[in-house]
């Protein structure tokens, strides 16, 4: 029971978090929000911005799989998915915008199969995915 809060409350201040930084997006220099994006991979995940750019997006889920408990894996892999997205939507370079898209495709999808709960905003988030990428 305490793993679930613990892990319910992780997630709560990931988005909370996240928020807060799609909001500063109007304002703050891009450099900065790059930044904070940063600062948001290691803190979640213990591993660079450039680790989840440069990996291929099946090593991301093994890299999950094997550093995070069975009981957190798919709440993980939900916010690096969320993570991947909002990423891919402040950047300039479409080669580097459509990598992260496509990795957050792949997680969603992932997550898609494998949970128990079905979400509307998940399907959704999916459907536009594809249409961005093309």
């Amino acid at each position: 029971m305490l793993e679930r809060d613990y892990i319910k409350r992780l997630i709560r201040q990931f988005f909370d978090a996240l928020e807060k930084l799609i909001e500063k997006k109007e304002y703050l220099p891009q450099e900065n929000i790059q930044l904070e994006f940063e600062g948001m991979y290691r803190t979640y995940f213990l591993e660079s911005k450039e680790f989840f750019c440069t990996q291929d997006k099946e090593y991301l889920l093994m890299y999950l799989c094997q550093t995070f408990e069975r009981h957190e894996l798919l709440d993980r892999v939900e916010i690096l998915a969320e993570l991947l997205y909002q990423d891919a939507l402040i950047q300039s370079s479409d080669d580097e915008q459509k990598n992260l898209l496509e990795k957050s495709l792949y997680l969603l999808e992932y997550l898609d199969q494998h949970s128990d709960t079905f979400s509307f905003e998940r399907k959704g988030k999916i459907a536009g995915i594809k249409k961005m990428i093309g």
